[in-house]
């Protein structure tokens, strides 16, 4: 049979096939019970020195489910499954029927080898609905992987939201263990981690070699991925546990090859550094964590330290480091305060073999400080381990070398996205390669978009100086360019056109911007003119700088009202208080600095109150600030090298379908230093760098009406689609598809108007046929007769909806603002509180309203009183868990209703999304209750049982 028309079945046997050929053994298992019954049996062999002969009892099996999955999140069984870095073990303690402890071990993370590895298919699980899943791969007979199938040519994304309908409709008990899904039409295949939340489809990612060569294929995939002792270490290695999110990560293979490249230099080459090149935005920071955790399990090594540069360390990046980190003995593994005592203490502690701390004081305890020196002269000959992030900017001075000569036999590895090269080197000659030794691996941007791991760039050079011998071009000789550009009337030009086009580029807010000027007095004369631009406060505009104690202009500025740039800011920070109702100023820059950094990332269009839409800055927030709802850089200053790429890189983050690529709007011409910049850190290559011209993308667009134009004229035709079922509807939903997914790249273009397309398309006809789409999705989410035996070809169709949506203020954004209260001083906590309140008054969305007032009393009673390193989401969860409990006692109690009974109820209802009344009936026939009794009781159980299900579900 030809390869492009293989069955699903036929994709599934070969697949398996290629399984057995690896080392995995085919178990025929058939239903939820026969996989509990064949765990049970592995359980008993794997422990049967601890079981003394005496196998598992029902009663114990039931106490080993209650230990392993109970009332546990899937991020907490990962967890579980996991063990720690000092016991990499999946192990449980359960009381025998004899009363005595026993130990069961039923993963072990530190050898493959103690494991057994099986695959089955075609299991049968009875939820919600019935659902049957493709391939499950089990470890020690636990699910810990699903492989959804589609044939090949079919729609890439079915499978992907196929996982989503089996998860919410029939994973439970043991397949709650499932760690890693996997999507494959035969050609193309990815994987991705299970978790709690909402599955994300943008974090699908490929498998690769180590030279980032994709391997799509399902067999090529296969022989690298599912390899056990590949796959083992995907699993108990390769994991991050995000614990402030309770998220659960699965790191991408140039992650994985470069923390092994590091490890294998320590082992091989220990006296020789290494540098790491893995462009900006594909997660450095996490790989390095990774490699200095993996490192801390060397028993020779005494020490692993990362080090960071302060000036990235706002708030919630310190919260993000800690979320990832193990606690130490005295708290946190990254230490903020400016106290070198305790990074010392945390050096000389044999409890703490990962250190998280800022060169800046790393400098001071070896350098600066005499009575330091002495209390770590222990170190000056052990093997410590350095973690140097940004090394691009960090380790180019002297407290680099200080660090050095103070570490005689330390081992130093760099993680950069913009390497120092001879063309971009410093004063001082040195390169990232004459510090590093050996490039370990890289992974350029060119590779990163490829990927979908970080978005393309759509770059717009807009002219503002024209005349005889002068441009935009900051080298033009023979004029005074400062002047020319500090012009008002130019500056009033751009900040004009900012206005009037920036909900177009922003996609009507959803998404903010960062317009970086080239000082301090720039960015208060932008700052100015905005404020009398936008009166009515339209936009909310701020700006952040830092600023010199002694300026060199402060003679001429004498007579001025505002005389230094702190001054400046001063009335800038009295304006945020105004808007936001806070309480900052100069003294508190760095709470200043914290709140501005949070309202950039917690953007969302619902809440314009709390949004900072457009941030004038200088140099602050162009490297290091993450924030997938960045979209836009407005740039009015002179950019080049390592500099221009990061600048760019901020907007690039990949978030949902409405953000197709980072904008980048150029008020100077810096079209030299862009490809310059490109083909230096794409090693030469740019076509993957920047997305489509507008020029293709019109061109796609009218290709994609002229095929909506074929299956349905005008909208109103779209209704007799109806009438010729699944089929024919499915072909619109498809072509409308296709417009808007380009639409949604075109619309940002300052080139893109309705009118270009008269005849074809008009503003008008996409909005009706926008409400037909709307319509289809809505019909087809609801229950209809199904055809026996058959699935609807729609069920599993991605609509793409979030094209059409703005933000939400939903639940869990809500949530995701609260667990990111920052605890640190009480200034920027009651900041967060203050803003989470605003919304929850009156709130818009019926599940929200139902559990506004527990988390407004959260706010109230409990933020508080929290420690500064207090884990809010942690709090958050068992201050939820006791009103839960308090409540359901109190309704058994005033109805008389057993406590089993009703937590009985809740779990089915959690799981079938129902309760059952045949049990109901039955517990309230054994106590006694009469016909008419019943009824009553049975009503308020299940209006309880939902509403409570409702009340206290926060994902």
């Amino acid at each position: 049979m030809a390869e492009g028309y293989e069955s699903e079945a036929l994709l599934e046997k070969r697949f398996m096939n290629r399984l057995n050929g690896i080392g995995y053994k085919t178990v025929r298992i058939r239903t939820e019970e026969e996989i509990m019954a064949h765990f049970r049996d592995v359980l008993n062999k794997r422990n049967a020195d601890n079981l003394n002969g005496t196998k598992l009892t029902d009663a114990e099996f039931k106490r080993v489910l209650h230990e392993m999955v109970g009332t546990k999140t899937i991020f907490q069984m990962a967890q579980l499954l996991r063990g720690s870095d000092i016991q990499p073990y999946g192990k449980i303690v359960i009381q025998r029927d004899d009363n005595s402890s026993l130990y069961l071990n039923f993963f072990d993370g530190h050898d493959y080898h103690n494991n057994t590895y099986e695959v089955t298919h075609q299991v049968t699980v009875e939820g919600k609905h019935e659902n049957r899943y493709d391939v499950t791969i089990l470890i020690n007979g636990l699910p810990v992987s699903q492989i959804e199938l589609k044939k090949r040519g079919g729609d890439f994304s079915e499978a992907f939201h196929q996982i989503i309908r089996y998860r919410d409709e029939s994973f439970r008990q043991l397949y709650r263990f499932v760690q890693i899904f996997v999507v494959s039409d035969g050609e193309e295949t990815r994987y991705f981690a299970n978790g709690d939340g909402n599955l994300n489809s943008n974090f699908m990612f490929y498998w690769t070699d180590r030279e980032n060569n994709w391997l799509n294929d399902i067999d090529a995939f296969t022989a690298s991925f599912f390899v056990p002792e590949r796959f083992h270490s995907m699993i108990a290695k390769y994991t991050i546990f995000d614990n402030d999110h309770d998220k659960m990560m699965i790191m991408r293979p140039y992650q994985v090859y470069a923390s092994e490249a590091i490890v294998n230099q320590v082992l091989h080459k220990p006296e020789h550094n290494g540098y790491v090149w893995h462009t900006t935005g594909s997660g450095k920071t996490i790989t390095a964590f990774k490699a200095a955790q993996l490192l801390t399990r060397d028993p020779d090594i005494k020490k692993v330290i990362f080090l960071i540069d302060r000036s990235d360390l706002d708030a919630q990046t310190a919260k993000n480091f800690n979320s990832y980190l193990p606690k130490t003995v005295g708290g946190n593994a990254l230490d903020r305060t400016e106290d070198t005592h305790s990074l010392v203490k945390q050096l000389r502690s044999k409890d703490s073999p990962l250190i998280v701390s800022t060169i800046q004081k790393m400098n001071v305890a070896v350098h600066q400080s005499n009575r330091y020196k002495k209390l770590l002269d222990q170190f000056h000959d052990e093997k410590v381990i350095f973690i140097e992030d940004e090394c691009h900017r960090t380790q180019f001075g002297e407290m680099r070398k200080n660090i050095n000569s103070f570490f005689k036999n330390a081992q130093h590895f760099g993680f950069t996205g913009t390497p120092i090269f001879a063309e971009n080197v410093g004063p001082d000659g040195r390169t990232t390669k004459t510090l590093y030794n050996d490039e370990l691996h890289r992974y350029l941007i060119k590779d990163a978009i490829r990927d979908r791991n970080v978005l393309g760039f759509n770059v717009q050079y807009i002219g503002t100086i024209k005349g005889k011998n002068i441009s935009d071009d900051e080298q033009v000789s023979g004029i005074d360019t400062k002047e020319a550009f500090e012009n008002e009337k130019r500056m009033r030009l751009i900040a004009t056109h900012i206005l009037l086009n920036h909900d177009q580029v922003s996609k009507n807010r959803q998404y903010n911007a960062i317009f970086t000027v080239p000082s301090t007095k720039m960015a208060m004369k932008y700052y100015n003119i905005f404020k009398e631009l936008n009166k009515d406060g339209d936009l909310n505009i701020t700006t952040i700088f830092t600023w010199q104690a002694n300026e060199d202009d402060a003679e001429k500025k004498q007579k001025d009202e505002v005389k230094t740039s702190r001054h400046g800011l001063d009335g800038v920070i009295d304006d945020y208080n105004k808007q936001y109702g806070t309480d900052f100023s100069t003294e508190k820059f760095s709470d200043y600095f914290s709140d501005v950094s949070k309202r950039m990332k917690d953007h969302n269009s619902e809440a314009r109150q709390n949004n900072i839409d457009i941030l004038i800055v200088v140099n602050m927030f162009l490297t290091g600030f993450d924030s997938p709802k960045l979209s836009t850089l407005y740039i009015d200053k002179p950019l080049r090298w390592q500099g221009l790429i990061q600048a760019f890189s901020r907007t690039n983050r990949i978030e949902k379908q409405t953000k197709p690529f980072g904008n980048i709007i150029c008020y100077r011409n810096l079209k030299k230093e862009t490809d310059d910049a490109v083909g230096l850190f794409s090693d030469g290559s740019k076509e993957d760098f920047f997305v489509p011209t507008y020029e293709k993308l019109a061109e796609q667009f009218v290709q994609a009406i002229q095929k909506l134009k074929k299956v349905t004229p005008t909208p109103h035709d779209v209704d007799s689609l109806y009438d010729g079922g699944e089929n024919e509807l499915s072909k619109f939903v498809l072509a409308y598809r296709d417009i808007l997914r380009v639409f949604n790249k075109i619309r940002v273009y300052d080139e893109f108007n309705w009118n270009k397309f008269d005849g074809q398309l008009s503003q008008q006809e996409m909005n009706s046929f926008k409400s037909k789409y709307v319509a289809a999705y809505d019909w087809l989410g609801k229950d209809r007769p199904a055809t026996p035996g058959k699935a609807s070809i729609l069920d599993d169709i991605d609509f793409e909806i979030e094209l059409l949506e703005t933000d939400k203020i939903n639940v869990e954004y809500i949530v995701n603002l609260v667990k990111s209260i920052n605890l640190q001083n009480k200034e920027t906590r009651d900041s967060d509180t203050t803003k989470i309140k605003r919304i929850l008054v009156n709130p818009d969305s019926p599940k929200l309203k139902s559990k506004a007032d527990l988390l407004i009393d959260f706010l109230d009673q409990v933020i508080p009183k929290l420690d500064p390193n207090a884990n809010v989401g942690n709090e958050l969860n068992e201050y939820l868990a006791k009103r839960r409990e308090g409540e359901i006692n109190d309704f058994s109690k005033e109805n008389k209703i057993p406590l089993d009974l009703i937590n009985k109820q809740l779990n089915d209802y959690d799981f079938y999304g129902k309760t059952d009344p045949e049990e109901v009936t039955e517990a309230l026939n054994k106590a006694g209750y009469g016909f008419k009794q019943k009824i009553t009781i049975k009503k308020r159980i299940k209006k309880f049982v939902a509403k409570t299900m409702e009340r206290f579900a926060m994902a």
